[in-house]
């Protein structure tokens, strides 16, 4: 309860400080106006709106432009680019890069400049543009060694391992990271990145079973943490644990490698010891490779469960990261004598492995098509050059009488020539196009949906309020949202509105209908329209003749007094919600309205209820109630009630992430058949 009011407080404080820091600012000037756009930009970094931390991050780039703070801008510069790497603007990295490098270059803070440079690489190989990436770099290393700069140089190399590493070209990848870290070692002082380039590198031995290089790798890896923790620098317990993690992490393949089990056991306890979650990249690790400690020590259920919590925590649509885990889940069936699982587990193995040969293929493919193309272009104008030459020749050279003949054969061809090139331009064009379009489809549908629901929720004493979704997809159709509108005259009460739906169909589609179905829902709650006119509304701007693909969403809106707990809502199509008591959950009665976006002209018809305070109001998607096991067996609505009877009500929160490791348990190894979405609300007084 004191952590409880101490996050309220801090939430409120910061709220109050961001509210003060901008009807300060018009009047701010100076040293004063850079350092209140700094803590507005530091403190929209905690409210989860990435929009409005860009637009805080810009202007405190642009007043630092103004008043010339060069070391300031260089750092801003930096954030900025790594913003954009960071939630996958590929875009607005290429498009800021270029003017970034030259101002810091002007500026000549060199590890900054190529600290970025390495970002815009390192976007070319998520992208999987491995050659214009390893043009990119080696750009970066020839411009490094101009300057005789040492940290450019020992990057560069770095990135060279990363990009041939994933050209699985491992031979190049090792000596890259050999050469980085060689040239990092004699820095003085030694530069964190070196940390970064041993994890790589122990990474890659690893991958090559080079055991006993690994081993030889840790010593100079555990020579390299202690020098850099004696030099002064300021490292706080947290980094210092991840650093040291990755360290053991080391030691542990090192040793599973050369099949010394025991000293496995004792670094795999370390790592343990400084692993902030499972869920970091880090524990994640740590989680196969203790998996793979009871595999070879052949206890295979306790592998088996490492490698379920392991699995648990992958993300699905990364298909590379997906191949080892499935292939030790593999191993262990075969090890517990589940031989049909394990055929189905690796013919799943086989899938993911040729789906990763396909993106990766069709990456190079796109990649050398618009290379070939623009040679091609190149090609096609030198040709065309030299035929314009022969002929200029050729008009020398014959007889004064036919000249004009010449003259018009030569128009002919130059025109040929022009068109042909026109021709070539618009393909290129086009090819460029559908490539981007390819591989940004599922990241735009992926960004279209969780940008629209909300991530933070209320921190009130009258209301506990809190939803999730779980697509089962890429992307998914469903759709939660929440509004408060705070009472404007004294007397009235503070009011919250509420949604949930579930769009038919999935994919990108679907992803859009729901924006566009979110973003309706929002603007007219801002109106403070009753749910059943809401759905009325949502209904005659989704159906008609506009809705070519039929598309429609099954939704629930409330509205609900947080003073009175009175509670206005609309049902439209959707599963009916459930009010729990002490020891009791009902389904409540509803009206049978029509799905929204099937029938234009629909009046649909809202219900209440006098008051459900200090009740849990619990609204889901049908990916709860069926969800289904390796049985095809669902989850079922009486589960469903039973839980919510027997399990004390502590939050919203926590009723909701306890009947998410219900599915998950009743699943148990199943793939997702529909997205799940809950949402409860509680008001309390």
């Amino acid at each position: 309860m004191i952590a409880f009011s101490w996050l309220c407080f801090l939430a409120v404080a910061h709220a109050n400080i961001s509210d003060s820091l901008r009807q300060r600012l018009p009047s701010l000037h100076g040293e004063a106006r850079i350092q209140a756009l700094e803590k507005l930009y530091h403190i929209s970094q905690n409210d989860g709106d990435p929009q409005q931390t860009l637009h805080y991050l810009n202007s405190f780039i642009a007043e630092l432009e103004k008043q010339h703070k060069n070391k300031q801008l260089g750092l801003a510069l930096q954030e900025r680019i790594m913003f954009f790497y960071n939630y996958d603007m590929t875009d607005s990295v290429y498009h800021y890069s270029g003017p970034s490098l030259e101002t810091l270059k002007g500026m000549k803070l060199w590890n900054r400049y190529y600290e970025v440079w390495m970002v815009l690489s390192n976007t070319y190989v998520f992208s999987g543009k491995y050659n214009m990436a390893l043009r990119e770099v080696q750009t970066m290393f020839d411009d490094a060694k101009s300057r005789n700069n040492k940290y450019g140089m020992g990057i560069a190399y770095f990135m060279m391992g990363n990009i041939y590493s994933n050209m699985h070209d491992r031979e190049e990848s090792l000596a890259s990271y050999r050469k980085g870290i060689d040239i990092l070692k004699k820095m003085d002082p030694v530069p964190s990145t070196l940390a970064d380039l041993f994890s790589y590198y122990g990474d890659e031995l690893d991958e090559m079973k080079q055991y006993q290089k690994l081993a030889l790798l840790t010593i100079e890896w555990r020579e390299f943490l202690d020098n850099y923790f004696k030099s002064g620098k300021q490292v706080n317990d947290y980094a210092r644990n991840v650093l040291e993690s990755y360290y053991y992490i080391a030691c542990s393949q090192a040793a599973l490698g050369l099949h010394q089990l025991d000293k496995a056991e004792r670094m795999l306890n370390e790592a343990k010891r400084r692993i902030p979650s499972e869920e970091d990249y880090v524990g994640q690790s740590w989680l196969y490779y203790k998996a793979k400690l009871h595999l070879q020590r052949k206890e295979y259920q306790a592998a088996l469960e490492l490698n379920n919590r392991r699995y648990d925590l992958t993300d699905n649509t990364d298909m590379a990261m997906l191949v080892p885990v499935l292939n030790q889940r593999g191993e262990i069936l075969e090890g517990l004598g589940r031989y049909q699982d394990a055929v189905g587990v690796f013919k799943h193995l086989i899938q993911v492995k040729d789906s990763v040969s396909g993106v990766e293929t069709r990456n190079q493919l796109n990649e050398m098509n618009t290379m070939f193309q623009v040679d091609e272009i190149k090609m096609e104008q030198a040709r065309a050059q030299f035929r314009n030459t022969l002929i200029i020749i050729s008009l020398i050279i014959v007889a004064l009488v036919i000249f004009l003949i010449f003259r018009m054969i030569a128009a002919r061809r130059l025109k040929k020539a022009h068109d042909e090139l026109l021709v070539a331009y618009d393909q290129l064009e086009e090819t460029t196009t559908a490539k981007e379009r390819i591989e940004s489809d599922l990241r735009i549908a992926r960004n279209i949906q969780m940008g629209m629901v909300p991530h933070t929720f209320p921190e009130r004493d009258d209301v506990d309020l809190y939803a999730s979704m779980t697509p089962a997809k890429e992307v998914g159709g469903d759709l939660y949202g929440y509004l408060l509108v705070p009472a404007k005259e004294e007397g009235q009460s503070d009011k919250l509105y509420f949604a949930l739906g579930d769009v038919s169909g999935k994919g990108v589609p679907a992803s859009l209908f729901m924006a566009q179905a979110t973003r309706l829902f929002l603007t007219l709650a801002k109106q403070q329209l009753m749910p059943a006119d809401i759905c009325t509304y949502l209904n005659d701007a989704l159906s008609g003749e506009d809705n070519e693909t039929g598309m429609f969403v099954t939704m629930f809106v409330g509205l609900v007094d947080l003073q009175t707990g009175h509670l206005h809502f609309c049902n439209a199509g959707h599963n009916p919600p459930v009010l729990v008591g002490d020891g009791t959950a009902d389904f409540i009665e509803i009206e049978p309205n029509a799905p929204i976006g099937l029938w234009p002209e629909l009046q649909y018809v809202g219900e209440e209820i006098a008051d459900i305070s200090n009740h849990p109001f619990f609204v889901y998607t049908d990916g709860l109630n069926e969800a289904e096991n390796r049985q095809q067996e669902q989850f079922s609505d009486e589960r469903l009630l039973e839980i919510l009877q027997t399990t004390p009500f502590e939050s919203s929160s926590q009723m909701i992430e306890m009947l998410r490791e219900a599915v998950e348990a009743h699943r148990d190894g199943a793939e997702p058949n529909d997205d799940l979405t809950m949402l409860c609300v509680k008001v309390k007084k």
